[in-house]
């Protein structure tokens, strides 16, 4: 009776020590909802600029000698020769010496422009200033140059430039002249054939 007993416990104790050893079920993990994909973005084509839409007659500009004191203005004229609107944004110059006088906004297809550049001359010597021009369609660079003289260098060289102004012209105007003395004149005379007097008869002859 003694040993059933025993053998009762033992297989109890059994259980119980593999129940105790077992882990308890892990429970499953709840699904994480994923975030919705952003909506997709359409990029507008980028515009492509062009330089040459904006078209100067000239971008260099050379006073030659000036007067000390005396500012030398000079206007740089463009045309919008493109296919879309244009807008004049800024214009900037290198320094203080130089002022620019423009006017900005927009410039349809084949409407035209200035940009006027002056320099203050206040310092003797030679000059070379650039202008910055800003556009919506690039940068464009204008450059005006030159020598500034004191008054009465300037007024030296003035009256020596005039002699050979005048000297010039004489010479032009002597050269056309000759011209026009080697063209061989018209001689009608010795083209025009004698005329011959009819012979009369006297009667009775």
């Amino acid at each position: 009776m003694k040993k059933v007993i025993l053998s009762a416990l033992v297989i109890v104790s059994g259980f119980t020590a593999l129940n105790a050893q077992t882990p308890p079920p892990m429970p499953m993990p709840m699904p994480v909802p994923s975030a919705p994909a952003p909506p997709m973005s359409v990029t507008p084509p980028a515009v492509v600029t062009n330089i040459e839409f904006v078209q100067f007659k000239e971008t260099t500009f050379d006073f030659g000698n000036i007067k000390q004191s005396n500012p030398a203005m000079h206007v740089f004229e463009f045309k919008n020769v493109g296919d879309r609107d244009i807008n004049l944004q800024n214009v900037a110059a290198s320094c203080g010496c130089t002022t620019p006088n423009w006017k900005g906004g927009v410039y349809k297809p084949g409407e035209t422009g200035q940009i006027t550049a002056t320099y203050n001359a206040a310092s003797e010597g030679g000059f070379n200033k650039s202008v910055t021009v800003t556009t919506s369609e690039g940068t464009i660079i204008l450059t005006i140059s030159g020598n500034v003289l004191n008054a009465a260098a300037y007024d030296e060289w003035k009256v020596k430039k005039d002699a050979e102004d005048s000297a010039k012209a004489k010479e032009e105007a002597s050269k056309s002249k000759g011209k026009g003395k080697d063209k061989p004149k018209n001689n009608t005379n010795a083209t025009k054939p004698k005329s011959e007097k009819p012979k009369t008869t006297k009667a009775g002859s």
